[in-house]
């Protein structure tokens, strides 16, 4: 199984290299989703730690999802849990909560490319979406994308959209290229 993860990692590096401008020309979001099994969650995230690395020709940002999304609602918490255990707000509370996400993950991934901007660091701008199974109950990776892409990344040097990353846990059915079970 991890042969299956390593060959599709270094696919996923090799199409970074050769494809960045490509990378959702043919969908408007410059989105790769990397979906793998969840118990391979460890095996993942040392191989991502290891491979998605920044060297002359890619820059990456590993943003991680948990600690966004548990800042972001920190000292809120009895009050959110009252609003969606009402069945009448749950479903505004819940797109409420996630286009809060999406704003601290754009503030946090935008800060992190405008101080590379500021290092003069060499190579392309990829943001790593981290710890993904934080959303879950409330939402999940394709929800999120869509508020992120309301706040397009660009990179600031050259104005151009920066790919964007997302390790899911989960499954994707047989004979499918765009859809996956988020957590299985």
């Amino acid at each position: 199984m991890n042969d299956d993860l390593q060959h599709r990692l270094d696919e996923l590096m090799r199409r970074l290299r050769t494809s960045y401008d490509g990378i959702g020309h043919s969908t408007g979001r410059p989105y790769v989703y990397f979906v793998y099994p969840v118990e391979q969650e460890r095996a993942l995230q040392r191989m991502v730690d290891e491979q998605l690395r920044s060297d002359r020709t890619l820059v990456f940002h590993h943003v991680d999802i948990l600690q966004l999304t548990i800042k972001s609602l920190a000292g809120q918490e009895e009050r959110r849990q009252q609003l969606l255990n009402d069945p009448i707000k749950q479903n505004s509370v819940t797109e409420a909560i996630m286009r809060l996400w999406a704003r601290a993950i754009s503030r946090d991934t935008m800060a992190r490319l405008e101080s590379t901007e500021n290092t003069q660091q060499e190579g392309r701008p990829v943001v790593v979406l981290r710890g993904l199974a934080a959303l879950h109950p409330l939402g999940n990776p394709t929800s999120l994308m869509e508020f992120l892409a309301e706040q397009e990344l660009r990179n600031p040097r050259t104005n151009t959209i920066v790919p964007i990353v997302l390790p899911i846990p989960g499954i994707r059915p047989p004979q499918t290229s765009r859809r996956y079970l988020f957590l299985g």
